[in-house]
């Protein structure tokens, strides 16, 4: 089985709603994810605020409650209690809080069943600065007041997409573990948008993971193939351990963008081919768990709160 630590899957029910569709997840998305062995994953809402956003924030928000209330497949988590078997096991996430209007509207959404965020989509925004800015700053005050937030609600923090400043910031407030969603290794493909080693050992120290992408630019641009992206799991084995790292493959078929994925891998319905290569490279049965699911759900289960409550 598959946990998939990053797909914009949200963010496609929000579109489909857009023109009235419903069932957005049962007829476009499970039939795909159960066909690679995709039991889970963090599902996000994307928003950038540079571009023409889809709708109003929180109706979108609404659209995916709705959407997901109403698949008979999917299993929201926000307990450790709440994994099931025979369901696809989904953590609702944002990527970017550009949208969010300030810590109460944070603590709003932690009610409605997200439990993960990344603080900014490249962005400089209201808490902290991404990759795509020119600007070098980090978290501001209101961030760091974010990020004590999510730590108190149990909610999980993402540094994909965080600039360097950024990322130093978050790992200097947090309390918890962090993720980086879907990144890859910067010594391998030298791309702003992949981590640097003392990146990947500093997410290792905090017993964070790192999900492996198959993104074709940030994996190979060369040679966009499963291949090249074991490349990225055999350097942070060497690097950090398998302990570490998980898959985050940001899939984008149906964002109509499949040639951003692999030659050999560009949907979910391929994510067990991975599986395959680890074999063949010789990994073991419980580094090959470790890697899939085990890791990634270790650190939310960390994470997450043990009972269901609503906060203020």
């Amino acid at each position: 089985m598959i946990f998939d630590t990053h797909t914009d899957i949200l963010y496609n029910i929000v579109k489909h709603r857009l023109k009235g569709e419903r069932g957005v997840v049962e007829n476009y998305h499970i039939p795909e994810l159960l066909e690679g062995n995709v039991t889970g994953g963090i599902w996000t809402y994307y928003t950038d605020i540079n571009n023409e956003l889809l709708t109003d924030f929180d109706q979108a928000i609404q659209y995916i409650i709705d959407e997901l209330q109403g698949s008979e497949n999917v299993q929201v988590v926000t307990t450790k209690s709440d994994w099931a078997d025979h369901k696809v096991n989904v953590i609702l996430g944002l990527e970017g809080l550009a949208s969010i209007r300030d810590i109460n509207h944070i603590v709003e959404l932690y009610n409605k069943g997200f439990r993960h965020a990344m603080l900014t989509w490249n962005e400089q925004n209201q808490f902290a600065t991404g990759v795509g800015s020119e600007e070098e700053a980090g978290l501001t005050r209101l961030g760091c007041e974010l990020v004590k937030k999510m730590n108190e609600l149990g909610m999980v923090i993402d540094v994909s997409h965080a600039n360097v400043q950024t990322f130093e910031d978050i790992l200097s407030v947090t309390t918890a573990p962090v993720i980086a969603s879907h990144s890859n290794c910067y010594s391998l493909e030298p791309h702003p948008r992949n981590l640097t080693d003392e990146q990947i050992k500093e997410i290792a120290i905090v017993d964070g993971v790192i999900g492996v992408t198959a993104v074709s630019k940030f994996t190979n641009p060369l040679k966009p193939d499963v291949a090249s992206l074991v490349n990225h799991i055999d350097y942070l084995r060497d690097l950090v351990g398998t302990r570490h790292i998980s898959l985050g493959f940001d899939f984008m078929n149906y964002l109509n963008a499949g040639e951003a994925n692999l030659i050999d891998c560009q949907s979910a319905a391929s994510a067990s081919l991975v599986i395959d290569e680890l074999i063949n490279r010789g990994y073991s049965s419980m580094d090959i768990n470790g890697i899939t699911h085990v890791n990634a759900k270790r650190v939310i289960n960390y994470i997450l709160r043990d009972d269901e409550k609503t906060l203020d």
